[in-house]
């Protein structure tokens, strides 16, 4: 099958940004002639990567996939006008490659922002190519969450004028994917036929994220000695990151304990001021991904983090699975889905989120723990990520989605 995917980011871009590379590649490996129709790399700092220019069109071939960028205004600030603008202007400019939208058989929408659904709608209804929604995040949800719109008219209208398309969007999609259990739920809430949804969560590339030995040079080089508890991923208002900070003041008794942060965003002024005067944590800095894993090697339990607003509790967040897939025992300081996967894979312990005193007991229990226990906590998330959310069940699961799209029998 001549398979289209849009996405507004794709590789050589990193975090959560790298979703789609992972499922593209998985879809190429299945046998599917796979197209992405994608931005020029900005995440997470807005800026053009390195290499790259800003240009009406460019082709790529990367690992097994064309690769089509189309310009955007890119921007990944607190402006609500800018993102607007972003999330705008790729979906214009996907819409106008003509040629590309009518030469698939069908297309996959990777859906972090609704209006990337808006090139495959106009596919759907100019070329009678049909598609499957795979969705990342509820739109209105995340945007009401996100606070870039203040309360008032202009939030009703916005969350009115959202809700119609994203309703539009779910019609004329032939499947819909969610990424989490909780995300199923709402849409059927929002009446959505049950029929219609699966449940896909996200995977992460096993080549990379794996268990890797501990590398005690990069310890030293670190400061990673003692007790590691390690966030990796974006430093972000959404995470609640001033919540594991906080909890240090509950463990004063634990000099050998080490918070370390690795990557960076728009809260990590904000978290390193709070973090002054500490000497337990460390703020290591965004690295590409293979230095990631090793990072995530020197830790002893891997952080993940996360407000608790309704949006969130719909959601596996990609570091979820990166833990799991690298053998980290974890702490979830999150609501819902996220909380609920660790402790039905008995991958490690939770918290309620935003609690600092809740997030320092699991710390301590943790801290107390013999290796093993915590090493067994690694084993079991990586055999429930193997079995419920790896590639290879992902990718078969999306691959049966746009046959069946197509007219085939569904998986």
């Amino acid at each position: 099958m001549r398979l289209g995917v849009i996405s507004p980011c794709y590789d050589p871009e990193t975090g959560s940004a790298a979703v789609a590379g992972g499922i593209c590649r998985s879809l190429a490996k299945l046998g599917h002639d796979v197209h992405v129709l994608t931005g020029f790399p900005n995440y997470p700092t807005g800026a053009i990567y390195p290499g790259y220019q800003m240009k009406r069109y460019l082709y790529e071939h990367r690992a097994g996939v064309h690769v089509h960028r189309v310009p955007l205004l890119p921007s990944h600030d607190r402006s609500a006008l800018r993102r607007a603008l972003t999330y705008l202007s790729f979906a214009a400019s996907a819409s106008a490659k003509w040629n590309v939208l009518r030469s698939m058989d069908a297309w996959l929408v990777i859906s972090s922002q609704a209006t990337v659904a808006f090139p495959a709608i106009l596919a759907r209804r100019l070329f009678g190519r049909p598609y499957v929604l795979y969705i990342q995040d509820l739109w209105p949800d995340t945007v009401l969450a996100s606070g870039f719109i203040r309360q008032g008219r202009l939030l009703d209208l916005t969350a009115r004028a959202i809700s119609g398309f994203c309703e539009a969007s779910y019609q004329r999609a032939s499947a819909v994917a969610v990424t989490a259990p909780g995300m199923a739920a709402v849409l059927r809430q929002r009446s959505v036929p049950p029929e219609k949804i699966t449940v896909v969560p996200n995977w992460v590339d096993e080549g990379i994220f794996r268990p890797v030995p501990r590398d005690e040079r990069l310890a030293a080089e670190t400061g990673l000695d003692g007790f590691v508890v390690m966030y990796a991923g974006s430093l972000g208002d959404v995470q609640g990151l001033e919540t594991a900070i906080k909890a240090l003041k509950f463990l004063p008794d634990l000099p050998d304990l080490r918070l370390a942060f690795v990557g960076s965003g728009v809260a990590e002024a904000r978290l390193r001021a709070l973090a002054e005067g500490d000497e337990r944590v460390r703020f290591l800095g965004s690295h590409p991904v293979e230095r990631t894993v090793q990072l995530m090697a020197l830790s002893d339990v891997q952080l993940v983090s996360l407000q608790d607003r309704p949006p969130f509790h719909h959601i596996l967040p990609s570091k979820l699975q990166a833990a799991m897939a690298c053998g980290k025992p974890i702490i979830a300081s999150a609501p819902g889905d996220a909380a609920r996967a660790v402790l039905e894979s008995r991958a490690g312990l939770v918290a309620p989120p935003g609690d600092p005193a809740e997030l320092s007991s699991a710390m301590r229990l943790l801290h107390g723990f013999n290796p093993l226990i915590r090493e067994a906590m690694g084993h079991f998330g990586r055999e429930y990520y193997m079995d419920e959310m790896s590639a290879q069940v992902g990718g078969s699961r999306l691959s049966d989605l746009v046959t069946y799209a197509l007219g085939g029998n569904r998986g």
